[in-house]
């Protein structure tokens, strides 16, 4: 295995573990996630019943996203994919409250995903094989 196969290594398991691990402990506790988060919206410009449908989605959607990175092969392709846009969703929701600290964090990962994605090639393998 060469050196960037192993970076690709390193990036799909922690963004896969990061992205499963982000949905794994949030389902559990669901309606009080739903709640806190929901509550940092109410003086934005979204509907409250729009804030919560995305809410209530977003754990299964992460928690996809992740299996589906980890699985490795065209699954990763559409995990990064998947985890990008809902980064983009989110990075949205962040910026319409101005919390500025967490759309840098969240601009991370949108760098992290890009570059993972920027690491396969147009079959869902590692481009660097």
């Amino acid at each position: 295995m060469n050196t960037n196969q192993l970076a690709q290594l390193v990036i799909r398991i922690g963004l896969g573990i990061n992205m499963l691990m982000h949905g794994l402990v949030r389902i559990p506790k669901l309606s009080a996630f739903v709640a806190k988060m929901g509550a940092g919206f109410a003086n934005t410009i979204l509907p409250e019943i729009l804030t919560k449908t995305f809410l209530y989605t977003l754990p299964f959607v992460e928690l996809t996203s992740g299996i589906l990175i980890l699985l490795g092969g065209q699954f990763s392709k559409w995990g990064y994919f998947i985890g990008g846009l809902t980064i983009g969703a989110l990075l949205f929701g962040t910026t319409l409250k101005e919390d500025w600290t967490t759309a840098g964090n969240q601009l991370i990962y949108v760098i992290a995903f890009y570059l993972a994605l920027r690491g396969l090639d147009s079959s869902g393998r590692n481009r660097y094989r």
